[in-house]
């Protein structure tokens, strides 16, 4: 008795460790056994499902036909399915279990969702990395093709050509810089050079250089500055390429007689950085991707620019123990705000 004792007593450790679903069955397809990450991934207790066919309980048939199948050929089944309640994509494995004979069945449940949005979020961004360089390289080509023929001896052309090359060329270098820089930030690989900051100067200073685009897109940049905001420890640059990333984002993806509103709040732990426009807005589905890699949510909001500004931005204010989030209604603009607390704990590197 002592020996069963310990064994059922190892068996329930090991069964409780496992962060995959295990569900055993007998040889009928009923429930006799099943762990907690099962009953967490299916939502039930298991006192409720004993003796309870599996359909009952997973409510997806992949996983009881493959169940049937094992229990009937005495073979070891697998499938990958998307759960109809939870939207999980999981790897079902049904093993027979044998005992001088077939006495049931004991089926693995692996969660693969993350797995499976990784491998998605890498193709879309190999996608975007060709799309975005394809259409620059396509025009410089074209550009140069037409050179190359009788429009060299054009001059009024040819300074044109030059001049569109150029500035394609420089997208794709800002381009590259863009990916370089944040693969550096999400490994890790670039120290905070941290010192005290004055966020209305820095805001003053994004205002000044993005007047003369904000007056050729006829937008307006209005300020709330709180008065005696006080001084917070931060790397002053990054903090500054973020503000003006987020006011170029309200220019661009504003409407000609638009207004951009740039204020700043404290309390006593934090202070607060929001810039609100009367633009576009962005659609509820699209909201919670937009500090992604390469999103962009629709054709309206991806005319120039790589898509990396506000992956940069979060990366950066969460280096310095902030926050960053985004408020918008599609049709009656958007508002980006970032908390940085007074008293910096930055992350090792960023």
């Amino acid at each position: 008795m002592g020996t069963i004792s310990r064994e059922k007593g190892r068996l329930t450790a090991i069964m409780s460790g496992l962060t995959d679903g295990v569900i055993m069955t007998d040889a009928e397809g009923k429930i006799v056994l099943a762990n907690p990450a099962s009953e967490k991934l299916f939502n039930f207790h298991e006192k409720d499902v004993l003796n309870r066919r599996l359909i009952e309980v997973v409510r997806d048939h992949e996983a009881d036909e493959i169940l049937k199948l094992c229990l009937k050929t005495s073979q070891t089944q697998s499938v990958q399915f998307e759960t109809t309640f939870s939207k999980r994509f999981l790897r079902a494995i049904a093993a027979p279990i044998t005992e001088g004979g077939l006495s049931g069945a004991l089926l693995l449940f692996q969660d693969l969702t993350e797995l499976r949005t990784l491998q998605t979020m890498r193709r879309e961004l190999l996608g975007n990395i060709s799309h975005d360089l394809r259409t620059p390289l396509a025009g410089i080509k074209a550009m140069v093709e037409t050179l190359k023929g009788n429009a060299i001896d054009d001059k009024e052309a040819a300074q044109d050509f030059l001049n569109r090359i150029d500035s394609e060329i420089d997208r794709l270098t800002q381009m590259v810089a863009e990916i370089t820089e944040l693969s550096r930030i999400e490994t890790g690989k670039v120290d905070l050079e941290l010192a005290p900051t004055e966020l209305n100067l820095l805001i003053e200073g994004a205002i000044s250089q993005l007047n003369p685009l904000a007056e050729r897109q006829q937008v307006t940049i209005a300020t709330e500055l709180a008065s005696n905001l006080p001084n917070i420890t931060a790397d002053d640059d990054r903090i500054r390429q973020t503000i003006i990333n987020l006011i170029h984002n309200a220019i661009k993806f504003n409407h000609p007689g638009g207004k951009v509103t740039v204020s700043t709040r404290s309390n006593k732990d934090s202070v607060t950085v929001s810039v609100a426009d009367t633009g576009t807005g962005i659609a509820k589905d699209d909201l919670p991707r937009v500090f992604e890699r390469f999103y962009k949510s629709d054709k309206s909001r991806s005319r120039g620019g790589s898509g990396l500004g506000l992956a940069i931005a979060k990366h950066t204010i969460q280096a310095h123990g902030g926050t960053i989030q985004a408020q918008s209604e599609e049709g009656k603009g958007s508002t980006f705000s970032f908390t940085l607390p007074l008293k910096t704990n930055p992350t090792s590197g960023i």
